[in-house]
C-alpha cells in the first residue's frame, strides 16, 4: 500500500508498505477521506515534539470495511466507518511505536506505520464506529473535533457546572465545535470572541454572539468589551485557543466563582494569578481530546451538525500532495480550518 512516512521535520515520503495482516479481533479499513489536524502539522514541523521519524500520521479517518478476523462480527465488510484512534490506556511498547511523551496507544500519534496517510489501516474492531451514510464522508472526519467539544461539556458535567453565560475565546475548528455543542445541549447565551471578523462571522451564521477584539487590546480591555457587551461578566469561559494571551484573557474576563474550560493547550506553561485565581474562587477545568463515550456521541450527532460542518471543509488534496499541503499549512502560506486527504 501506499503510504506517507514522516522522516524528520518538514520532511515526509511517500512509501510502498506491507498492507496489514489483521490480527484476532481486527478489521481492515480502506481509507476514504482523511482530515490533516492541526496537531499533525505542529508534529510535522517538530514544534509539538509528538511525532517520531518512520511513523505514518492520520488520525482523523473515515473509510469501508474491506476484510474482517475470522472471529469479528461486527462490524461488516462494506460498512463506512469512522476510527475512535485511543487503542488503549497504556503507552506503546518500543516495537509498536514511540512510548516516549504519551500514556496512550494512539493511531497516527505513536503507534509507528499504523496511521491514516496510506490506502490501509488496521485496528480492533471495537474502535471502527459505525458512521452515516446520509451525510458525505468528509464531514464525518470531523467527528473528533466534535468530540473534543463534547468531551469539555462531559466534563463541566461531572462537576455539576451549569453556566448561564459563555464566551468561547477562538473560532477556529475547536472553538467553533464548542460553539455548536453548547447550543445544542441548550446553552443560548454563548459569545464567541476572535481576532479575525471573518471567522467571526462563520460564527455568527451557527447562531453565536461574536466580539471582534484588536490585536494589541489587553486582557483587561478584553474583560471590559465583554462586560459592556453581556452586563455581566460570563461564568464560564472556554479558551479553545491555550496560549499566553488567551489564557490571561479568559482569566481576566470570567466572573467570581466562575470556570475556565480549558481545551486550547498550544502553550506548554502559563502564568497563573494565584491570589486571584483563590480570592475569586475560580476554577480550572482541564480537558485533553476525548473518550469513547464522546467520539460516539459525537458520531451520532453530526447529522445534527453537517450543513454547518459542511463548511469547515475548505480544501481537498491527495495523498501525493500531502506534505507540500503540510508545508504551506505550517508555514501560514495556507488558511483552511480543514483539509481532507482524498482517496480513490
Amino acid at each position: 500500500m501506499k503510504a506517507l512516512v514522516y522522516q524528520e521535520p518538514w520532511n515526509m515520503s511517500m512509501q510502498d508498505l506491507p498492507r496489514p495482516v489483521l490480527q484476532p479481533g481486527e478489521v481492515l479499513i480502506k481509507m476514504e477521506s482523511v482530515g490533516i489536524c492541526g496537531s499533525d502539522v505542529h508534529g510535522f514541523t517538530g514544534e509539538s515534539g509528538r511525532r517520531a521519524p518512520g511513523m505514518v500520521m492520520g488520525h482523523e479517518v473515515v473509510g469501508r470495511i474491506v476484510e474482517t478476523a475470522p472471529d469479528v462480527t461486527t462490524p461488516k465488510i462494506g460498512q463506512r466507518v469512522t476510527v475512535f484512534n485511543v487503542l488503549s490506556e497504556h503507552a506503546p511498547t518500543e516495537e509498536e511505536g514511540d512510548p516516549s511523551f504519551l500514556n496512550k496507544r494512539v493511531v497516527g500519534v505513536n503507534l509507528g506505520t499504523r496511521g491514516a496517510m496510506a490506502e490501509y489501516l488496521a485496528i480492533p474492531s471495537a474502535n471502527a464506529i459505525p458512521a452515516s451514510e446520509e451525510i458525505a464522508a468528509e464531514v464525518s472526519v470531523l467527528a473528533e473535533p466534535v468530540a473534543v467539544a463534547l468531551h469539555g461539556f462531559h466534563r463541566l458535567a461531572e462537576k455539576s457546572i451549569k453556566p448561564h453565560k459563555i464566551v468561547i475565546i477562538g473560532s477556529g475548528t475547536i472553538g467553533l465545535c464548542c460553539l455548536l455543542v453548547a447550543k445544542s445541549l441548550g446553552f443560548q447565551d454563548v459569545t464567541v470572541v476572535d481576532l479575525i471578523s471573518d471567522k467571526l462571522q462563520r460564527a455568527k451564521n451557527f447562531g453565536g454572539n461574536t466580539l471582534l477584539i484588536e490585536m494589541n487590546s489587553t486582557p483587561d480591555d478584553v474583560a471590559g468589551q465583554i462586560k459592556e457587551k453581556l452586563g455581566v461578566y460570563p461564568d464560564l469561559v472556554v479558551d479553545a485557543v491555550g496560549v499566553k494571551t488567551s489564557f490571561d484573557q479568559a482569566f481576566q474576563m470570567v466572573s467570581e466563582k466562575g470556570n475556565l474550560l480549558l481545551i486550547g493547550n498550544l502553550a506548554k506553561s502559563v502564568e497563573l494569578p494565584l491570589q486571584d485565581l483563590v480570592s475569586k474562587e475560580i476554577s480550572l477545568v482541564g480537558t485533553y481530546g476525548f473518550d469513547l463515550k464522546a467520539f460516539r456521541q459525537g458520531v451520532e450527532t453530526l447529522p445534527e451538525f453537517k450543513d454547518q460542518l459542511q463548511t469547515f471543509i475548505e480544501g481537498h488534496c491527495t495523498l501525493e500532495e500531502t506534505p507540500e499541503v503540510m508545508t504551506a499549512l505550517a508555514k501560514g502560506e495556507r488558511k483552511a480550518l480543514k483539509i481532507v486527504i482524498d482517496f480513490e
